[in-house]
């Protein structure tokens, strides 16, 4: 959604739940034609719902109101790494408790995807990795393959609490069932996170 008017109107109408276009006019300072403009383009990005009527106080025939679809979830504020860190200072104030608690949950994710005591091969991680925003690639070593991910998820997160990369490892062992080290990290402010897989045990 390119226009911060569109972005605008999506956050008026999650404060009020509906409004019409004479509200939102006013609110934002926008000849009515234009806000039909951003409306209608909402509706056909099936972010905004299709008008309403609305009954006014008093006599006369009612005015159109719109609203917000599912879809427009994904657009308004989200706070999860504040909600993850503070998570993970709930569960366990020492660095091991910590430590076990995100290696768990990396193999509770690697679970989903590999079959009991069976392994996943690197194409299938890579997939499975692309699926949850990773922009994963591999990249063949002196020391065998290498599993580059440019983008963190959780980036806030893992700025705040570098241990948090655990999770990552603990995956990756957990679905190719070897060895994985950690060469570089977006977390410490590197370009990529880089793991390599130690060759006795690379796939």
């Amino acid at each position: 959604m390119a226009s911060d008017s569109r972005q605008h109107i999506v956050e008026i109408l999650k404060r009020r739940n509906q409004a019409s276009v004479t509200e939102l006019s006013q609110a934002l300072g926008l000849t009515a034609v234009t806000i039909r403009h951003h409306l209608d383009s909402l509706m056909a990005d099936e972010i905004v719902s299709q008008p309403v009527p609305r009954r006014r106080p008093g006599p006369g025939r009612p005015e159109m109101v719109y609203g917000l679809t599912p879809r427009a979830d994904g657009l308004t504020p989200r706070n999860f790494g504040e909600l993850c860190s503070c998570l993970l200072q709930a569960a366990g104030e020492s660095a091991d408790g910590q430590q076990a608690l995100l290696e768990q949950a990396g193999r509770a994710m690697a679970s989903r995807s590999t079959r009991p005591g069976g392994h996943s091969s690197l194409a299938s991680v890579v997939e499975f990795l692309e699926d949850r925003g990773y922009f994963p690639s591999v990249e063949e070593g002196e020391d065998g393959p290498a599993i580059v991910l440019a983008n963190c998820p959780y980036l806030e997160v893992a700025r705040a609490m570098p241990q948090v990369c655990q999770f990552d490892v603990a995956l990756l062992q957990a679905m190719l069932g070897g060895t994985v080290v950690v060469q570089s990290a977006i977390a410490r402010w590197e370009p990529n996170c880089r793991f390599t897989l130690q060759p006795e045990r690379a796939i």
